[in-house]
């Protein structure tokens, strides 16, 4: 279980008294009127700390129906000198809003509430709860902490140097000896630099100079000019930069090796060499084996000024060792033959540093030093007053990047309490990102046991770079964010006492600061830890501890924020510790959600070496998670010191069958970074014991690929004896589980686990796309699995927190970027360098802006992102306006649409169209609920002349439904978004066709086309991601269960069953292996499992009222888990039985129905407090046996199947028991 209880976790809690097949209608009726409300939330969460968000209260009525509510919230206990709310006639449990003063800041509140049940029954108060507000007034609140890191300037920026290589060449003396100097991220690889490598040619052996810039750059830095920002030169802090992607290379010279050198194509791979490199201001001096080769100065487009040293890709050597002394950063010197490898990417070995052969796939990567120091750790010691007894401890900690932090040696935790044993309770990789220019979230933690009253105390941190300071080149320019910059530190302690007296601590000068052990940490590449570092430093986190020489006072940093802007006022990155002109901090925001927190440890299932005699171990652990890797390593021998381990994790097994000739490989998927991906190097100590844990990045993999452990071990590693020598700690935001579904088909069974690995692998901080090549927040995608994951999980504050990023990335068009947060001027808008198909608008990943906080709003009662969001949303349709115009008849060709999908997408502008129409529908809907009402009749008009487009554009008359885009998907969102068109409607309503079929029929004909598509091709899904949210619903209102399911247990491509087939533990980005193997946005299909198969739905806000309508499949569909893709027959059978359950805000709604041997259906449903309920009870036309205390209404059909309906409240109920 995770250390978190949230709202949704009520239900289970409530006592229900059982009767013969239901239990009683109301606690007054079983003589518990004097019942009191349990699971007390302020913003849907129990007792939070730090919270900024208007107060707004719920909890779990004890009554079937609640007639009213009484709130009083005060300082203390029982007090009501804050706020009364005095009787409230009215229903709501969910969302009450707070109507009291001001708050104040850092303050605990204390509430209670009592309900009236519907005889109009005063109940009990509730016990007391409480909530403590956060900084409400801003830097004002933070009592002058300063943001505060370790060294200033960045290790491997040289200007002046000189770098010495000894190698040995690999197979490919063509591809050669490559080396990087001066060298820059710019663009998607280290695009600026000069490139000198020594190759072969012919018979001969030669020195090939030039000079590579990023293509965008076309400005001359001959000194006599300076670039035009954003236009010829790439600018950080610019909306837009040039668009040309990729590198543009400058000749500088080639000259042949002679024999002299001792370098020639017989001793290229036979005997070790050294090069020689040195470059002082535009000279550049080149020496092999101690021979002078060649001397020149740099002119024109050939100069560059500054930058790291790396190799090139296509390098072909084994690397001995490099030195390298200079100007402008310290001098560096690595022996690579211990396994060590201190540049970003490479494969370092016991015989030196490797390069990874010519991938068809992947790119050649580019071997480069990191412009970054080892991850900072600052530590404040200080003594607390003796004879005053510590009432309570608020820690308020943000960072610009990532974060550890402990009191007194011990990590903080989200419970108050102390570290549990598996550190379930401690929080990982704070604080959460954010776009940091605009804003920076922090935590408030209770750390009142870990402090000591009268004696020294002291706080401590460790500083990853995190998704601030992003150095790997990649896709998504995040190295050039206009923010980014060295992780840094911002606190406030304050020490509360029983005589209302405080001492506060702030993150200052005083503290003090020394590079840690972490050597390097990227959230793509992964991390470098040197354990001897770690023993020089000793236990530094613990009180007594005494600083040493390597100890220095934090250096104080600008705030996080940026100059970006359509015309900046400084370009380029921003300097560490000087406020340049045009810079605006980000504002610092209480992150009201939980942390990232791990829920379970794995153990290898396998271990097996790639090939006899490799030296290279791969690990499976039999599921594909998110998580952190963990080290535990005993008995290690002195003589060990200096040994690195590479482990490197990853999601399959790509090639080889474990043989000599046919090594085993673990894929790396890794053709958008210029670095290793998800690669962890750890260098030994001299200690016998050697414990671990990933802190500053997150991978997701099933495979450790791990080289020297037989080295470390002394032995071959085995499984049994070496289980805890690798761990896998398994991580996602610490929601709670609220919903679970099961039936009596093992195939289904098996795609529930895997759909719901799927979502809480991609639900770190953010809903990601792949929490392993790319680990960003695509809208589209977070929208297409919001509402199954609604009903799995408590997701309502983690999709809240990630909503209220969005305006934040908006930029001065209006236009919002496909992923949140984002890099801005890279990446994501309208003409930046980035991939293309983001450019403008793209309405079905925009979706996630209007269709996830009405879905809040619906499961959670959660209204708070209306108002907070609607300007911002306002803001983007206008910037639509733009695009969708009546000249173009309202066709706007989006780059992106219908995606996924097994057919045709078609235009995009048809899916893009229906998108923006639902847009409309939901800023008419809000701003009339806002008060806004202008904003909201515009839309409401806008929406009308839409629709009529949308309808002329697209309906098919003559075939009877909508055409040229996604046939699937647009026929679908059609009936989900109200867009069929009908003879029957008013010739008013913008639907109105003449001479077509009633709305009814042309939904009903649409419904079939969905199914009849299925059919045709195979029984396979055919929808995208987008339309396949709303068609399988759709199916099984129309009466298409059978096919519903059919298509989801259908063998083959495209399918999910294809994917178990070929051994998937979470679901795919494509219906093929082609791409990530760890997607969510095909979970949709639980939304169906919960809604339609086990019928559980709500028809009002919060599941105030609900239907329970199970759809009962006949058709035999297949039932076994394959054990590859040739089983095939996998054991058809009827689904008899379905179980399913929500813990909702109100409590637990449970559906469960099994088939009778007599053809009946039994069905078992529970119903919570406060809740009214419709019971469809499928009949199969025999009669239904009720229970006491529901009342009939009705019969009815749904789909073409009858059903005997039943009204019921708060109980447990079953129906031909």
């Amino acid at each position: 279980m995770l250390g978190i209880m949230t709202a949704a976790a009520a239900g289970a809690s409530l006592p229900l008294a059982a009767a013969p097949n239901a239990v009683a209608a109301s606690p007054a009726a079983s003589g518990r009127h004097s019942s009191a409300p349990v699971n007390l939330r302020v913003n849907s969460r129990i007792e939070p700390l730090g919270t900024e968000t208007a107060p707004a209260f719920g909890w779990v009525s004890p009554v079937a129906r609640q007639t009213a509510y009484e709130i009083q919230v005060g300082t203390g206990p029982g007090k009501a000198d804050v706020w009364r709310s005095g009787r409230v006639a009215s229903s709501n449990s969910t969302e009450v809003a707070y109507g009291g003063g001001a708050l104040g800041s850092e303050q605990a509140y204390f509430w209670r509430v009592r309900t009236w049940d519907d005889k109009g029954v005063a109940g009990s108060w509730s016990g007391p709860a409480i909530w403590e507000t956060g900084l409400l007034k801003g830097e004002q609140d933070w009592s002058g902490a300063r943001w505060v890191g370790g060294r200033e300037a960045q290790d491997h920026d040289w200007k002046d140097l000189s770098a010495t290589v000894v190698f040995r060449g690999g197979p490919d003396a063509a591809g050669g000896l490559s080396l990087l100097l001066r060298a820059e991220p710019i663009g998607k690889t280290w695009g600026e630099g000069l490139n000198w490598t020594v190759r072969q040619s012919g018979d001969d052996m030669q020195l090939v100079m030039k000079t590579s810039h990023y293509a965008g750059n076309t400005w001359v830095d001959d000194g006599t000019s300076e670039p035009d920002w954003g236009v010829n030169h790439y600018d950080p802090q610019s909306e837009t930069n040039p668009t040309a992607a990729g590198t543009r290379s400058v000749p500088v010279g080639i000259v042949p090796l002679s024999a002299a050198t001792g370098l020639t194509k017989d001793t290229w791979a036979t005997r070790d060499h050294t090069v020689v490199v040195t470059a002082r201001g535009l000279t550049v001096t080149t020496s092999v084996n101690g021979v002078e080769v060649d001397s020149r100065t740099l002119t024109g487009d050939q100069i560059r000024r500054h930058g790291s040293f790396g190799f090139g890709g296509g390098t072909s050597a084994t690397v001995r060792g490099v030195k390298v002394t200079g100007t402008g950063a310290p001098d560096f010197s690595a022996d690579l033959t211990t396994g060590a490898n201190p540049f970003e990417n490479g494969i370092g070995t016991l015989s030196g540093l490797t390069f990874p052969p010519k991938n068809p796939y992947i790119p050649a990567k580019t071997t480069v030093l990191p412009i970054a120091n080892p991850a900072p750790v600052l530590r404040r010691a200080f003594t607390l007053p003796r004879g005053r007894r510590i009432a309570k401890a608020r820690l308020h900690l943000s960072a610009a990047g990532n974060v550890t932090f402990t009191v007194n040696g011990d990590p903080i935790t989200v419970d108050g309490k102390r570290a549990a044993g598996d550190r379930s309770n401690v929080p990982r990789l704070l604080t959460d990102q954010s776009t940091y220019d605009r804003t920076v979230l922090y935590d408030t933690f209770d750390v009142t046991v870990l402090l000591r009253a009268g004696r020294e105390n002291v706080v401590a941190a460790e500083l990853g770079r995190g998704w601030y300071g992003v150095t790997t080149p990649q896709e998504w320019y995040w190295q050039l964010a206009p923010y980014a910059g060295q992780p840094r530190l911002r606190a406030k302690l304050v020490v509360t006492y029983a005589d209302g007296s405080a001492t506060t601590l702030v993150t200052d000068e005083d503290w003090l600061f020394a590079d840690g052990p972490t050597t390097f940490d990227s959230v793509y590449s992964g991390e470098k830890y040197d354990a001897r570092r770690a023993d020089e430093l000793g236990d530094w986190r613990s009180v007594g501890y005494r600083t040493g020489r390597d100890w220095r006072p934090a250096t104080v940093l600008i705030p996080p924020g940026s100059c970006a802007g359509p015309s900046p006022k400084h370009h380029g990155t921003l300097p560490a510790t000087t406020v340049p002109e045009g810079f605006k901090p980000a504002g610092l925001r209480a992150h009201e959600a939980e942390p990232v927190l791990v829920s379970q440890t794995l153990r290898p299932v396998s271990v097996t070496e790639t090939a006899p005699g490799s030296g290279v171990w791969v690990l499976d652990y039999g599921q594909i998670v998110t998580g952190f890797v963990r080290l535990a390593l005993t008995g290690v021998r002195p003589g060990k010191e200096g040994l690195t381990l590479r482990i490197r994790g990853g999601n399959r097994i790509s090639t080889g069958d474990g043989t000599a000739g046919s090594p085993l490989s673990v894929e790396e998927e890794n053709f958008q970074h210029d670095a290793n991906l998800q690669t962890h190097y750890y260098t030994l100590s001299r200690r016998s014991t050697q414990t671990w844990e990933q802190q500053f990045s997150h991978f997701g993999f099933r495979y450790l690929e791990v080289m020297n452990l037989d080295a470390v071990l002394g032995r071959a590693p085995d499984l049994k004896r070496d289980a805890d020598v690798l761990t896998v700690d398994v991580a996602r935001t610490g929601f709670a589980r609220t919903g679970t579904f099961t039936t009596d088909n093992a195939l289904i069974n098996r795609l529930q686990r895997n759909l719901e690995w799927a979502e809480q692998n991609n639900l770190v901080q953010k809903p990601t796309d792949t929490p392993s090549r790319e680990k960003n927040g695509w809208t589209g995608d977070a929208m297409a699995s919001s509402e199954s994951e609604s009903l799995t999980w408590d997701v309502n504050a983690v999709l809240t927190t990630y909503l209220r990023h969005f305006p934040d990335t908006q930029v001065s068009t209006g236009q919002l970027p496909m992923i949140v947060p984002v890099a801005k001027g890279g990446y994501g808008y309208d003409h930046t360098p980035g991939w293309n198909a983001a450019w403008k608008a793209v309405p079905a990943w925009d979706s996630a802006y209007f269709v996830i906080p009405r879905e809040l709003y619906t499961y959670y009662g959660n209204s708070s992102l209306f108002a907070e969001l609607y300007d911002h949303q306002d803001t983007l349709l206008k910037y639509y306006e733009t695009l969708f115009t009546a000249e173009n008849d309202y066709k706007f060709e989006a780059s992106l649409g219908a995606y996924s999908g097994a057919e045709s997408p078609g235009s995009n502008a048809v899916i893009s169209l229906a998108f923006y129409i639902h847009f409309c529908d939901y800023m008419d809907e809000v701003g009339r609920r806002l008060g806004r009402t202008e904003r909201a009749a515009h839309y409401a008009k806008l929406a009308r002349t839409l629709r009529r487009a949308f309808i002329a554009n697209y309906w098919d008359a003559a075939q009877g439904h909508f055409t040229q885009g996604s046939i699937s998907s647009e026929n679908a969102m059609a009936i989900a978004f109200d867009l069929v068109p009908g003879s029957d409607l008013s010739p008013d309503d913008p639907r109105h066709l003449a001479g077509t079929r009633t709305v009814a029929e042309n939904e009903k004909a649409l419904a079939k086309l969905l199914a009849d598509r299925i059919v045709a091709a195979d029984h396979h899904i055919q929808n995208d991601m987008y339309g396949s949210r709303y068609e399988v619903n759709i199916l099984s209102e129309h009466g298409y269960t059978d096919i519903a399911l059919g298509a989801v247990t259908q063998t083959g491509v495209p399918g999910y069953v294809d994917q178990i087939a070929k051994g998937a533990t979470s679901l795919w980005e494509q219906w093929t292996d082609r791409l990530s193997v760890n997607h969510h946005y095909r979970s949709n299909v639980a939304t169906w499992f919960y809604q339609s198969l086990a019928g559980i739905r709500p028809t009002s806000t919060a599941y105030e009222t609900l239907r329970i309508r199970p759809r009962i499949p006949s058709a035999a569909v297949n039932s076994r888990v394959p054990e590859s893709t040739e089983d095939t027959e996998l054991t058809p059978a009827t689904l008899d039985h379905v179980s399913a359950s929500i813990d909702t805000v109100r409590g637990r709604v449970s559906s469960e129905w099994r088939r009778r041997q007599d053809g009946r259906i039994y069905i078992a449903v529970t119903i919570p407090y406060n809740t009214e309920a419709e019971i469809w009870v499928p009949t199969q036309n025999k009669p239904v046996t009720a229970p006491r205390g529901v009342d009939f209404v009705r019969d009815d059909t749904s789909g073409g199947a009858p059903y005997r309906i039943y009204r019921a409240r708060q109980g447990a109920y079953r129906f031909n028991a």
